[in-house]
């Protein structure tokens, strides 16, 4: 799944391509995959697009707002004559000629170029909102982890009474927005806590370690365009590079970047956590 730094990486990359375009036609390939009217959008022009948690905000100049959830394997890929960029889950679409069978939404602008939304699972979605919608959805959601809403005091308070396992916490959006899998397990690395410590147990000084962390290494991920972890790691306009400087995500046997210990693998709620046994305690 797309996490915090690769949706704000396609934000920043779609803004410098389609901010100021009028939107000529939006052609919905899977119904699923839109919510609204589409023809709202229809001849206004995108004056923004900005983040929220891992939702992307396209705001329109007739004051509506189309939101993007990529989910697990979305992606938006804008193409024109000499641009492709983007990003989201990496498949062949990202190279492959567009629309693909996986093409779910096509925006077309007037100016040159085309705007497509991809979902592979089709667990992603658009929805057409008015202002009162924006909040309604961000309401779902506590503060992002590397905005100022985010304090160490707050998050104190919420782990105070915790006894599901830090990482777990970490990745549970009604503490704390943005840390997904990939980021929760090198925090914890960073901050040298293991994460099967339940929540709860962690003292003052291991609670503002694991902030700290959590913040550098969101910022880390946006700095390098997020983690293209699987494949098409080198695609221009479309991958990351923070799969370069990553901890410990997928390093299961291998050394310990502190101390040689070789990674261990689990399973924590369904998704895979990786860890030192002897630095992370």
């Amino acid at each position: 799944m797309p996490e915090l730094p690769e949706v704000e990486t396609i934000a920043r990359r779609l803004r410098e391509v389609v901010k100021d375009k009028r939107l000529k036609t939006i052609q919905v390939l899977r119904e699923k995959s839109f919510q609204g009217n589409p023809d709202l959008l229809v001849g206004s022009t995108i004056i923004d697009i900005s983040r929220r948690a891992k939702i992307l905000n396209f705001t329109f100049s007739n004051d509506l707002h189309l939101l993007v959830h990529l989910k697990m394997t979305g992606q938006l890929i804008f193409v024109d004559a000499g641009t492709r960029v983007g990003g989201g889950h990496p498949t062949d679409d990202w190279v492959n000629s567009l629309p693909s069978k996986h093409t779910r939404v096509v925006i077309d602008f007037e100016e040159p170029g085309t705007l497509f939304f991809n979902d592979l699972r089709v667990f992603g979605w658009m929805k057409v909102v008015d202002q009162a919608g924006v909040e309604k959805e961000y309401g779902r959601y506590a503060p992002d982890v590397n905005t100022p809403g985010f304090t160490l005091k707050t998050f104190q308070q919420k782990l105070a009474n915790k006894s599901q396992p830090i990482k777990v916490a970490l990745m549970d959006t009604s503490i704390v927005s943005g840390i997904g899998n990939i980021y929760a397990n090198d925090a914890l690395h960073l901050a040298k806590i293991s994460p099967l410590r339940p929540a709860k147990s962690l003292s003052s000084k291991q609670v503002k370690a694991v902030y700290l962390a959590a913040r550098a290494v969101i910022e880390k991920g946006i700095e390098l365009g997020g983690a293209t972890i699987k494949t098409y790691r080198t695609v221009d306009g479309l991958s990351g590079d923070y799969q370069s400087v990553v901890r410990v995500y997928q390093k299961e046997s291998q050394p310990c970047l502190v101390c040689s210990t070789p990674i261990i693998r689990i399973k924590q709620a369904g998704r895979s956590t990786f860890y030192c046994p002897h630095c992370q305690k």
